[in-house]
Order: structure tokens, then C-alpha cells, then sequence
């Protein structure tokens, strides 16, 4: 084991007259483990509450201990509840503690699902899922009488979206999981694609030379990276935010352009108030 110390973005607790300020990566357990005064029950996140857009108020410099070899799997792995992918089994389940009880996504993943429920997919570029790798689910698996394993049900949503049958894997998702589809249409491939790749080169960077620059603008989100620019619409907004998210799980300027994106979408629908700073610089 390695020691190591960060300094972490710390955040203000979204529920009204709480004054808690847990780090960024810790709010959602912060509100799980508390209860009343705008909480909720202990163990959920009422819908009501908002992790999308935390107020920043400092950093925490935190120490960790970190192993001198990492075992991280590098397969992409399926979200059946929002049709996303994500690095390796730990990529998906650090995204479903993130979304826990939020946007179709169960409450208590941890305890819910085992790692091989969700199946492993090949993608291409763009991440569109393109084939289903792995072992089919062996037919003796254990179940309750008369019901199909989850792990089977993903396995059937991620084929059918290879197959671009996305109707009807979102109607296996609403009737078999109860998760009700996103009413936007479903994009096949990454709008701006140059752009995109530019700021996928940034997040990879130890150090870059420049910073990503952005605008909510009266009739879209401008963006500039590596020499690359693009408008986006809030639905384009919406589309890069999640390819970008689906690639990332650290705190960072990238974590905040995602943010920033969905703010952005939300101001332009006329969802948010156009009274904080439009500019992501002084946005973060």
C-alpha cells in the first residue's frame, strides 16, 4: 500500500437549513445515513433533492491508502436502468451509488446486485454498444420459482440495444424492471465528435496547458477545448454529459463540465433561472 493525500472538493448538504459540508464524492451517504429535517427516511434520497448542482465551498485535503497494483477490469460494462456504459464492473457500481434512488436507479445497488448481474459489452468510439461479450447465464442459476434472473434480463436489454432495437429494449426495462425510458431520442452517435474526443484527451491529461472554456448562451452551451469549438443544444448538452460520465468517475474540471452541461440543458428548458454565472469558470 501506497500513502497518498488529496485535497477534495467539499460541498454544501442540498437539503435546506443543514449546514454539513461532506466531500463531493460523500454527499449521497451523507444524506442516506441521516434522517429527518428534509432528509427523508434513513437509508433513502428523497426525490425531491438535487445532487446534480452542489455548491461548492472548499476542499478537505483527505489521505488514502492505495494498493501498489490496481486489479481495475477495463471491460465496458452495461447500465440496464439508463443504457449507459461504463469501465469495468467498479465503474458501474461507483455510477449506481452516485444515482442511488434517482433516475430509475435502485436505492440499494450495493445490496441488490451482485458484479456479474451486469453484463460486459463492446463499443465502439462513440460508446455505442456494438456486441455482448461474455458466458451466457447458466440456466440452473438460482431463482424464485417462476421468475427469470435479473442477470438475464440485462442480458436480453444489452442485446437488443446492440441489435439498435431500442424500443423494445426499453419496453423490457419498463415492464421488467419498472424503469420508465428517457422521452428523448436515443442518439446513435456523438454530436461534435472532434470536440468530444478533444475533451476526452483533456481528462486524461496530468497536467494540461489549458483549460476547457464554456457558456450558456441564449440559444445553446458553447464550448471550447484543444483548438475544437461546438453550440450544443440541451439535448446534445445532455447526450455529451453522459458519454463523458460514462468515462470518468474522479472529481475535476471534467466532472464539473459534466455538471455544468446538465445546469446548462436545465437553464435552456426554462428548468433553472439564468441568476448564476453562465460562464463555466466562474461557474465552478
Amino acid at each position: 500500500m501506497t500513502d497518498h493525500s488529496n485535497d477534495e472538493r467539499t460541498v454544501r448538504c442540498p437539503v435546506e437549513g443543514c449546514d454539513a459540508t461532506p466531500l463531493a464524492r460523500g454527499v449521497n451517504l451523507h444524506i442516506n445515513r441521516s434522517s429527518g429535517d428534509g432528509h427523508g427516511p434513513r437509508g433513502e434520497v428523497p426525490d425531491d433533492i438535487s445532487l446534480d448542482h452542489l455548491e461548492t465551498v472548499g476542499e478537505r485535503e483527505v489521505e488514502m491508502d492505495y494498493p501498489e497494483k490496481r486489479d481495475n477490469e477495463k471491460h465496458a460494462r452495461l447500465c440496464p436502468y439508463c443504457n449507459q456504459t461504463f469501465s469495468g464492473t467498479q465503474g458501474l457500481m461507483i455510477h449506481l451509488g452516485q444515482t442511488a434512488g434517482r433516475k430509475n436507479h435502485p436505492a440499494n445497488p450495493k445490496d441488490r446486485h451482485e458484479p456479474g448481474d451486469f453484463p460486459r459489452v463492446k463499443v465502439d468510439a462513440e460508446g455505442n454498444v456494438q456486441q455482448v461479450a461474455g458466458p451466457q447465464v447458466n440456466p440452473t442459476d438460482s431463482r424464485e420459482e417462476d421468475s427469470v434472473p435479473m442477470a438475464r434480463v440485462f442480458r436480453l436489454i444489452a442485446n437488443l440495444i446492440a441489435d439498435a432495437q431500442t424500443k423494445t429494449a426499453n419496453r423490457v426495462r419498463r415492464d421488467l424492471l419498472g424503469v420508465e425510458p428517457d422521452s428523448r431520442p436515443l442518439r446513435n452517435t456523438i454530436p461534435h465528435r472532434e470536440l468530444y474526443e478533444a475533451l476526452l484527451t483533456q481528462r486524461q491529461a496530468d497536467n494540461p496547458d489549458e483549460s476547457v472554456t464554456a457558456s450558456i448562451e441564449e440559444d445553446g452551451i458553447t464550448v471550447f477545448c484543444r483548438g475544437e469549438s461546438a453550440h450544443y443544444t440541451s439535448d446534445e448538452a445532455r447526450d455529451i454529459a453522459a458519454g463523458l460520465e460514462s468515462r470518468t468517475d474522479e472529481d475535476g474540471e471534467i466532472r464539473d463540465l459534466i455538471a455544468f452541461f446538465r445546469h446548462g440543458a436545465d437553464v435552456l428548458e426554462g428548468k433553472e433561472d439564468r441568476s448564476r454565472q453562465i460562464n463555466f469558470e466562474d461557474w465552478r
